[in-house]
């Protein structure tokens, strides 16, 4: 009964980032956001922003939602929890899914410039999206802005840079920075991808799977717990194992993988502050949501609790209670981390007021 058990969570961890298929989206487009400059230097001359809608934007534009995924997400991360009467409620919400530079229908090193792309950062991404909201969607303000793991980091960056743009912000497995220790797991994939032959120092003509695949056993590891691995057995721990390489080969070229990577490797919310955390995250002050996971160590509690002590104003901090790590934020439909997180996000709106 236990094996069965295990399978069964194994299988749910292999479909978790990849989704149970797509909502029915409302419009998938692109928009044209014009010349951009990258904070670290370089630009490129027109800068694409993809994005998919669900629901109706009412007369005032006061009930729009912008939810931005985690490192090697997309626009369709969330698409599970959009929809008539789920957490993000479409008879209710104008909800705004958006792929963030270097990945899905946005701006990446697979357009055709490779190693040339600029290295992009986190405050890049949310510089961009801002142009979607307001320029291409005529968005003065949202209602709340969302996302997990580095979707948490673009959130705290439209908190830190826009304070007076949305009403909320959500947060599941947050922080406001990485650090070392994500360091050394993006640099051992980076050095196991670069090393693959077929990656020729980024000139392939045909994306290095091998390579690929094998990164995803490195990180593997990191998106769950012990206790969740402990009790795999052999063919659900070869499932789980095998899942994220396989998503990764299926939705990402190599070169663009790694910039993604590098932005979430490198990102500190308090770099424009002088180093100064709590400076920085001062500048929030709309109300937020803190979900972490109790078992993730992708990113670690002292990083949300450094979050959660810098937030100033209106705070609801909630442990994810689960043994899947920092997958526990995606679990889908039907599991006990998806019914605590659609509660509280549900919760967390209805408290902001009617749209």
């Amino acid at each position: 009964m236990k094996s069965l058990l295990w399978t069964m969570c194994a299988a749910m961890l292999a479909t978790t980032a990849a989704g149970t298929g797509p909502a029915k989206a409302e419009t998938e487009a692109v928009f044209d956001a014009g010349k951009f400059a990258f904070e670290n230097g370089g630009e490129i001359p027109n800068m694409k922003v993809g994005y998919v809608t669900w629901g109706t934007l009412n007369a005032a534009k006061s009930n729009a939602i912008l939810l931005v995924p985690g490192t090697s997400g997309t626009r369709h991360s969330y698409d599970r929890h959009i929809g008539p009467g789920k957490t993000f409620d479409t008879d209710k919400y104008f909800v705004i899914g958006a792929d963030p530079i270097g990945g899905g229908t946005s701006s990446s090193p697979k357009d055709g410039l490779g190693v040339a792309f600029p290295r992009y950062t986190i405050r890049d991404m949310v510089r961009a999206q801002h142009r979607l909201v307001t320029q291409g969607l005529g968005i003065s303000k949202l209602f709340a802005v969302g996302g997990s793991s580095m979707g948490s980091f673009q959130t705290v960056e439209w908190g830190i840079a826009f304070p007076d743009a949305m009403r909320g912000l959500i947060m599941l497995v947050p922080a406001a920075r990485s650090d070392n220790h994500f360091a050394a797991v993006v640099d051992a994939f980076e050095a196991t991808i670069t090393l693959d032959p077929a990656y020729m120092g980024g000139a392939y003509k045909t994306n290095p799977v091998e390579g690929i695949k094998r990164a995803a056993l490195i990180y593997f590891p990191w998106q769950t717990s012990d206790e969740f691995l402990i009790g795999l057995d052999a063919a659900a721990y070869e499932a789980a194992k095998k899942a994220t390489g396989e998503r990764w080969v299926k939705e990402w070229d190599a070169t663009s993988m790694l910039w993604r990577y590098y932005a979430s490797r490198g990102h500190d919310a308090s770099k424009p502050f002088g180093g100064d955390m709590m400076k920085a995250l001062a500048r929030i002050v709309a109300p937020v949501l803190l979900l972490p996971s109790m078992t993730d160590r992708t990113i670690p509690g002292y990083l949300t609790r450094e979050l959660y002590r810098g937030l100033r104003g209106q705070v609801e901090y909630a442990e994810i209670p689960s043994i899947k790590g920092h997958s526990a934020a995606g679990a889908g439909p039907g599991t006990a981390e998806y019914g605590f997180v659609s509660e509280k996000i549900r919760a967390f709106l209805a408290g902001l007021g009617a749209p």
